[in-house]
């Protein structure tokens, strides 16, 4: 009876079998196998594109062939080579036992190595490898061949990102900056052993942040007129000559009568944050747009005022969090805060509140540049401007903390927003009333 099972073919000698069944073993691996019965020695030719590794090779062919009846050969002497080279890398050879056979080892009756790839005495016993372990050892080899497949450059493009015109971009320039510049103060202060206080590290935190908000405020206005002069004119000017006039001011009678009431309760305080702190501090972060934009009539571009307003606004906002994070750090050492909400405060102080003032200054700086379109009524439109900033502020200061601080806090933005979104239709609309009231004076 013609037998069809491949194993049972191989038991009685049929080498195309044994080479099935070598083969089949070895697929997953790339190998083929050649054999050759001569003189008692089953010989088994192992080539791929890569030298086969000789202990899964030798190891997955012993696992196929512990069931051959050993009277058909009393060795296998297994080569593995490179496709296209006609030397083996390496030979193993060991005894053909019978299925029954409890012998702990298989015996290596012999090993050579022609190349250095080659470890010695690679375990064959099938008793101390388990098919799953096989398994494992065979798709990392797989894998290991597929990462072999990938070119360094191809991966790791290290040229690109060293060419200079990388750097040509903006947006690359900023990543840098702002991902490379507190790690580099750091660098510089732990390597030259500069002593550097609480003031001097809220300076660079506070110029840090603010500069990010300056270049999302600046992608969102987009002004048309755009100079680094005129941005650090204006935050010279708030934190030199305007923070210091108003801490003057403020201690007028009826100005510190307005703070003191921000103590007290609902009315009071919602009363001394708009009229007193609020406009106070948006006319101080407003006076660098009115002296250097609007009264000698250089520009007239709401946008553009709106921009420089915030710039205003920020530096304002980097001055008063450098005396805010002295104050909650000497809260922390006297026990009034605990260390969380130091942290959770300077959070906000820093990254939060620079935004906000931004947004009232630029509110304040967009109303100026319309009153540059309509000089006939340019006083009534700044004192608008100025208002709604300062109720703004007011707002937010007597319920900060709270949901309806969230909430004041949101419009603000999204007021601002809407006025740089509607700018064109209001810069007509001014024009066009201007030029009525021209013509009705003539």
């Amino acid at each position: 009876m013609e037998q069809s099972d491949p194993r049972e073919l191989a038991r009685q000698g049929n080498l195309e079998a044994i080479a099935a069944l070598v083969n089949g073993a070895l697929q997953t691996e790339g190998v083929t196998a050649k054999i050759n019965l001569t003189d008692g020695c089953l010989q088994i030719l192992l080539q791929s594109q890569r030298i086969p590794d000789p202990q899964a090779s030798v190891t997955l062919i012993h696992r196929e062939l512990h069931l051959l009846n050993p009277d058909l050969a009393k060795t296998v002497r297994i080569y593995g080579r490179e496709a296209g080279s006609e030397i083996p890398a390496w030979s193993q050879e060991f005894a053909l036992q019978p299925a029954t056979t409890h012998t702990e080892d298989s015996t290596v009756l012999q090993s050579s190595t022609t190349t250095n790839q080659i470890p010695s005495k690679p375990s064959i016993s099938s008793t101390r490898l388990t098919a799953d372990f096989l398994h494992q050892h065979i798709d990392t080899l797989e894998f290991v061949q597929t990462l072999r497949t990938f070119r360094f450059s191809a991966v790791v493009p290290y040229r690109e990102a060293l060419s200079p015109a990388l750097y040509g971009h903006t947006s690359v320039k900023l990543l840098l900056f702002f991902g490379l510049f507190p790690l580099a103060v750091s660098f510089i202060v732990n390597r030259t052993g500069l002593r550097v206080g609480l003031e001097q590290t809220a300076w660079v935190l506070g110029v840090y942040y603010a500069s990010i908000w300056g270049v999302v405020l600046q992608n969102l206005i987009r002004p048309s007129h755009f100079y680094w002069r005129e941005i650090l004119k204006c935050v010279a000017f708030t934190v030199f000559v305007g923070i210091p006039l108003l801490l003057f001011i403020e201690k007028f009678p009826l100005f510190s009568f307005l703070y003191a009431a921000t103590d007290w309760g609902l009315i009071p305080r919602l009363i001394g944050f708009v009229l007193g702190v609020g406009i106070l501090e948006e006319v101080c972060k407003a006076l660098p747009i009115y002296f250097f934009f609007l009264r000698p009539a250089k520009l007239s571009d709401p946008l553009t005022l709106a921009f420089y307003g915030t710039m205003s606004g920020l530096g304002f906002a980097i001055s008063e969090g450098v005396v805010y994070s002295v104050v909650y750090a000497f809260g922390l050492v006297q026990g009034e805060i605990d260390f969380s909400a130091y942290v959770l405060t300077n959070t906000i102080r820093f990254v939060c509140l620079p935004l906000f003032h931004a947004i009232w200054a630029g509110i304040s700086g967009y109303f100026l540049g319309l009153a540059a379109i309509n000089p006939s009524r340019q006083v009534a439109i700044i004192v608008i401007g100025i208002a709604i900033a300062s109720v703004l502020h007011g707002l937010y200061d007597t319920f900060a903390g709270g949901l309806l601080g969230i909430v004041v806090m949101g419009f603000s933005i999204l007021l601002f927003v809407a006025y740089l979104q509607h700018s064109q239709q209001m810069i007509e609309d001014l024009r066009q009333a201007e030029l009525n009231r021209t013509n009705q004076q003539h």
